[in-house]
């Protein structure tokens, strides 16, 4: 027993060269612990890897790509059943978690040299992530995010110094830094945490070296032996005392016996004001506001049940200072050793802030739900009010055009049709910022049923046809034949089609505006619906923001051209109710192709901008547009 005490005393440990090996090994058995599970997740990751390269075979490097992925998927699988069959082998975490780091490493890169895609640098930013998480080792991390940028570095080079490629090797470095961070502090976390575990060992050979002399001295007389009992004693009563105060370090705790305070924390002091010799003595019901005494009578001083340690009950009350202000608390109570006899521990947490923060946040919410209650009633009622003689003067515009037409003057006329024109311009601006409020309320609902698209587009033609001959544009609808029926609202679908090609006809000044769906060929079910232009484009510093409420491309252009800015925001969001995504891509100068993903969980949108997410060609558009 001496000699087991001495090789944990020694001089060599916590913090010279036998305590560093001991920590070391610590950590890298709990690194180590890491290694099977995250080995299994990545060969699974990269078996589904390499099933996608392998059905994109006809696309430049994927062949390349599938071979690798499925290669590492294979090396990642020998080595788990290593690592099963020869368990020793875990004990090497951080060379394991290294070369995994190195092999994910490799095929991050690989697909930065086959795809020349500067996102594929995300990659290796997660892998420089996620060992900041996993290492816990300076050494290995500093190996691994050197191999990391050194890597990126020689992929990249070609493009440098791209924009987008700078920006991409500057996240990477941000990402390196972050994740030293995060390894700092979790390396200084387990650190004492391993630290204070070597201690506990050295207490509990300390304690058993104790319990043998006893022993001992027990054979050499009764005195020795309740010495030594009184001593043991009154270790486990000061061990007992020390942890239950460190498990509320940042709360105030109070010893009381029979109502009575024999003891406090720091805490509990700065709590209530006063000091400890002060509060000895004290009733601990004093703690309390008067109103409360009462009801936390029975939870202070009611002797807990068999078996109980704490209260399972939380009591939240108001504490009194020993200068009379008030503040609000949660208690509970444990049972404890103070001084050789049982005795109880009320523990104080002070909620203060947080009960007037949820106050602060409650008052806000009511707020906010009056503001929009008033608002959407006001909007119900106006709307109302405002339809009501609109459609009293475009009916009398229509009843005056088709029996008095003919007999007006050219001028009488023109201000006839004007008046038609714009109080119809009027309703639909009514109707949408209607149909906006609804959105915002959450009170908008959907109704999914069978829908027809080839006889949709055949309505959304023959509505806006008359306006595109007019300007001499050719409308076009290519649905393939046998296309299923596919699930949507009707009526909320064909508002979105009329609003992207109404926008359309509105932009183009010639050519022409087509209305494609595309099925898949397998089961000719519709994948997503097409609407392209040869109109004026959008600018690519606006594509992200064609989509918000009342914004429009070009204010100057969109006066001449009319509209409010709300169509495309309410064409989104009805396209989120229904579950589809509605994205652009466009050039300017040539036109513009709006998406309607009608699955889009199933196949994304072709081409790089989806959902109005950055600027891009129109690559597949343009050549249909140029066909």
């Amino acid at each position: 027993m001496a000699r087991r005490l001495e090789s944990w005393t020694t001089p060599g440990f916590m913090g010279r060269e036998g305590g560093t090996d001991e920590l070391d090994r610590a950590l890298d058995r709990n690194v180590s612990r890491a290694v099977p599970p995250i080995v299994l997740a990545l060969a699974a990751y990269y078996l589904l890897l390499s099933a996608f390269h392998m059905g994109v075979l006809g696309s430049e490097g994927h062949g390349v790509l599938a071979w690798a992925t499925g290669g590492s998927a294979l090396v990642l699988l020998l080595a788990r059943g290593g690592l099963h069959l020869r368990p020793s082998l875990a004990g090497r975490g951080h060379l394991a978690g290294a070369l995994v780091a190195v092999l994910v490493l490799a095929n991050a890169y690989l697909e930065i040299v086959l795809t020349g895609e500067p996102w594929s640098t995300m990659y290796a930013l997660l892998v420089l992530l996620g060992v900041g998480l996993f290492f816990l080792d300076w050494g290995w991390f500093a190996l691994v995010a050197v191999a990391a940028l050194a890597g990126w570095f020689l992929a990249a080079s070609p493009h440098l110094p791209d924009r987008e490629w700078f920006h991409f090797g500057l996240s990477l470095l941000m990402a390196t830094g972050l994740s030293a961070i995060v390894l700092h502090l979790r390396r200084e976390n387990r650190v004492r945490l391993e630290e204070l575990r070597m201690k506990e060992r050295v207490r509990q050979i300390e304690l058993e070296s104790a319990l043998d002399q006893t022993e001992r001295a027990r054979k050499g007389g009764e005195e020795a032996r309740r010495a030594m009992e009184t001593a043991i004693v009154q270790v486990k009563e000061s061990e007992e005392r020390f942890r239950r105060l460190a498990e509320a370090t940042f709360e105030g705790v109070v010893f009381y016996r029979d109502g009575k305070i024999l003891d406090a924390n720091p805490r509990a002091t700065q709590y209530f004001g006063i000091a400890v010799s002060q509060m000895v003595g004290d009733p601990v019901l004093n703690l309390l506001a008067h109103e409360d005494r009462e009801g936390a009578r029975d939870g202070l001083l009611a002797p807990l049940g068999p078996g109980d340690r704490v209260r399972a009950e939380q009591m939240e009350v108001s504490a009194r200072r020993y200068d009379g202000s008030l503040f609000q608390v949660e208690l509970s109570v444990v049972d404890s050793l103070y001084q050789g006899h049982t005795a109880r521990v009320m523990v104080v947490r002070d909620v203060t802030n947080q009960k007037r923060a949820e106050r602060m946040l409650r008052r806000a919410l009511e707020e906010a739900e009056a503001n929009a209650l008033a608002k959407n009633t006001f909007l119900a009622n106006m709307s109302h009010e405002l339809r009501t003689p609109l459609n009293s003067v475009i009916g009398f515009a229509n009843i005056l055009l088709k029996k008095q037409g003919g007999s007006l003057p050219l001028r009488e006329l023109d201000f006839l049709r004007r008046i038609q024109s714009n109080g119809e311009h009027l309703l639909s601006l009514i109707e949408d910022i209607l149909d906006l409020s609804k959105m915002d309320a959450q009170r908008l609902e959907v109704v999914r049923e069978p829908v027809d698209l080839e006889a949709l587009a055949g309505e959304v033609v023959r509505t806006l046809d008359l306006q595109a001959r007019r300007k001499g544009l050719e409308l076009t609808v290519d649905v393939p034949p046998d296309l299923s029926l596919t699930m949507a609202d009707h009526r909320r679908l064909r508002q979105v089609l009329l609003n992207l090609v109404g926008n359309a006809v509105k932009f183009t000044a010639e050519g022409q505006v087509a209305i494609r769906v595309i099925t898949d060929p397998d089961r000719g079910r519709p994948l997503r619906i097409e609407v392209e232009d040869t109109g004026i484009g959008i600018p690519a510093g606006e594509l992200d923001e064609i989509f918000t409420p009342f914004h429009q491309v070009d204010q100057s252009r969109a006066r001449a051209f009319g509209g409010t800015g709300l169509g495309l925001t309410i064409s989104r969001s009805l396209c989120d109710l229904m579950g589809f995504q509605l994205g652009a891509r466009s050039i300017e100068g040539q036109g513009s192709l709006f998406i309607v993903d009608l699955e889009p969980d199933l196949l994304p949108s072709p081409g790089p901008s989806v959902r109005g997410e950055g600027t891009a060609s129109l690559a597949q558009g343009a050549e249909r547009g140029s066909s």
